[in-house]
């Protein structure tokens, strides 16, 4: 069964990633920027963040808008000049509050709440709500659930190459090959 968050790097393939590293390197600034460990959190952030948002706009499905041909084309663009390196963006303060203490086990506990609410929440979500613009980004516009999921999941993939973590799962060379509209 397809759920919301089967589309992203996996728990499981995150934990392996991390396990060859110890916990000084996961919390050591990256070229004086982010350390492994906070890219991650601020990950999980946006996850979350996500699915809060989803949450309260979607109590009112009348209230959302179409998604547009040039909202996708938004999308596409947004992406590919991000992989390109032509742009930076800065995080906004909410997706960057650190815990004092980050660890990995709570990273994942964290995480793995998160993914199971938004499968749950999902799990018989309306067609009609999922093809609306369920979900706000700064730059992009209003986006509907399968581009949400692409941004969630595109956004991590980001931070994994940011740190070195390059992503190697099959299922993540789907940036072109299933970008459906």
């Amino acid at each position: 069964m397809n759920t919301f968050s089967s589309l992203f790097v996996s728990i499981n393939t995150l934990q392996q990633k991390l396990a060859v590293y110890s916990d000084e390197t996961l919390l050591t600034p990256i070229d004086g920027k982010w350390s492994i460990l906070q890219h991650l959190y601020h990950c999980y952030f946006v996850e979350s963040g996500v699915l809060a948002y989803i949450k309260l706009k979607t109590q009112d499905p009348h209230a959302l808008e179409q998604v547009h041909l040039l909202t996708r084309l938004r999308f596409l663009f947004f992406f590919i000049i991000l992989k390109l390196g032509l742009i930076k963006i800065k995080a906004p303060k909410v997706v960057q509050a650190f815990p004092e203490n980050m660890n990995r086990k709570d990273l994942f506990e964290r995480l793995y709440k998160t993914r199971k609410e938004a499968d749950l929440f999902f799990a018989d979500f309306p067609q009609a709500t999922a093809r609306k613009g369920i979900f706000k980004h700064k730059f992009i516009g209003r986006i509907n659930k399968k581009l949400s999921q692409k941004f969630i999941k595109l956004h991590l993939v980001h931070h994994l190459k940011l740190c070195g973590l390059k992503p190697n799962s099959p299922n993540l060379n789907l940036f072109f090959s299933s970008f459906s509209f």
